[in-house]
């Protein structure tokens, strides 16, 4: 891999707690880290106007993660406001990006309606590949990787997901 699919695959794994190794596995047909990259770097710099943006993250991740700090510490860092808006915006709709497989839109409050948010999908293929679906131990309506009858045995533990030990 790149450079800037380490960043984009290590930052991934701390902002949303999925271990690198499901996020961008060794023998990955769907590569879906691949079609995520691309609309993430060209949808914050179309929605900041700094086509910088994402390269500045990616910088600020990578020198933290030299750092061998945790990925709390880096976490916590990385959404710290003293970033700047548009910097943790990126960050927040990165992380939901991977859990839904659709990139979010923040309506602001008016007069007349309260602050909203609105997704849209990005592919048929990130809609299946959402981590949602693992977190829920489920997976989308029409779509499963599981022989018949999988649903007779108790389902993996979750931290067999995010390769964290158990809470």
């Amino acid at each position: 891999m790149s450079d800037t699919m380490d960043n984009f695959i290590g930052l991934s794994a701390v902002l949303t707690g999925f271990a690198s190794s499901i996020l961008a596995p060794s023998l990955d047909p769907v590569n879906i880290k691949a079609e995520y990259l691309p609309f993430f770097t060209a949808k914050v710099a179309e929605e900041s106007g700094n086509p910088q943006l994402v390269d500045s993250i990616f910088a600020k991740y990578a020198a933290l993660a030299a750092q061998q700090l945790s990925d709390q510490q880096i976490g916590t860092a990385m959404l710290d406001p003293a970033n700047g808006a548009d910097f943790v915006l990126a960050c927040r709709k990165l992380i939901f990006m991977w859990y839904s497989g659709a990139w979010p839109t923040l309506i602001p409050a008016s007069a007349s309606a309260p602050a909203s948010t609105v997704s849209d999908l990005i592919s048929a293929k990130s809609y299946t590949c959402g981590l949602a679906w693992q977190v829920m131990q489920s997976h989308p309506m029409g779509d499963s990787n599981y022989r018949y009858g999988y649903w007779n045995s108790q389902p993996p533990a979750l931290n067999d997901y995010t390769g964290q030990q158990g809470a």
